[in-house]
C-alpha cells in the first residue's frame, strides 16, 4: 500500500483526523486515520482477587461506565510516568512502584492510539485529583464480580475487559 497523499482534517487536543489517499492493487482509496498520542491502563489490585474501578460520564455513549483506570499520556511524559500520574489523579493511590505488562491498539482499523498496560499492588491511598471536567467514583470489586457485570453485558468497556480477564489468568 502507498500513501499517494494525506490531508489534515482537525487537529484538537486528544485526537488529530487525517485522511490518506493510497494505492493498492492498482486503485485508489481514502482512509480516514485518527491520530492519538497514546494512553496508559492502570490495573490497581489491592488484593489478588479485587480491582480498582472508576465510574465516568461518557460524553460519546451517553451513559456513565465502570472502567478501569486509564489516560493519556501528556508531552513529554514517559508511559510509565503516564500510568503513576493517572492512577494518583483518578483514584488518588500514590503508586510505589508499577510493573509494564504489554501494549495494544485500541482500533488499528482507523485508529494509531497504542494502549500501555500496567499493573500495581504497591500503592499508598490518597485523595484523587481529577481534571477539573472529570466526576469520578472510585471503587474495589471482587474479580469474579466484574466478570459478572461483562457477561451480564453491563461493562462494554474493552480495555477493562482484557485487564479483568488479565487479572483473573494471573490469579
Amino acid at each position: 500500500m502507498k500513501v499517494v497523499s494525506t490531508k489534515r482534517i482537525y487537529e484538537g487536543r486528544v485526537i488529530n483526523l487525517r485522511v490518506d489517499t493510497v494505492e493498492a492493487h492498482g486503485k485508489e482509496y481514502a482512509l480516514e486515520i485518527v491520530e492519538h498520542s497514546g494512553a496508559v491502563v492502570v490495573i490497581a489490585q489491592p488484593e489478588p482477587d479485587e480491582i480498582v474501578l472508576v465510574r465516568q460520564h461518557r460524553h460519546a455513549i451517553g451513559a456513565d461506565t465502570w472502567e478501569i483506570c486509564a489516560g493519556g499520556i501528556d508531552p513529554g511524559e514517559t508511559p510509565e510516568q503516564a500510568a503513576i500520574r493517572e492512577l494518583r489523579e483518578e483514584t488518588g493511590y500514590r503508586a510505589r512502584s508499577v510493573q509494564r505488562l504489554w501494549s495494544a491498539y485500541s482500533a488499528p482499523g482507523f485508529c494509531n492510539e497504542l494502549l500501555h498496560f500496567y499493573h500495581t499492588d504497591s500503592y499508598d491511598v490518597g485523595e484523587p485529583e481529577p481534571d477539573a471536567e472529570e466526576e469520578i467514583e472510585v471503587a474495589t470489586f471482587p474479580l469474579k464480580r466484574v466478570m459478572e457485570m461483562i457477561e451480564r453485558d453491563e461493562l462494554r468497556d474493552a480495555k477493562t475487559q482484557v485487564a479483568v480477564l488479565w487479572a483473573l489468568r494471573r490469579r
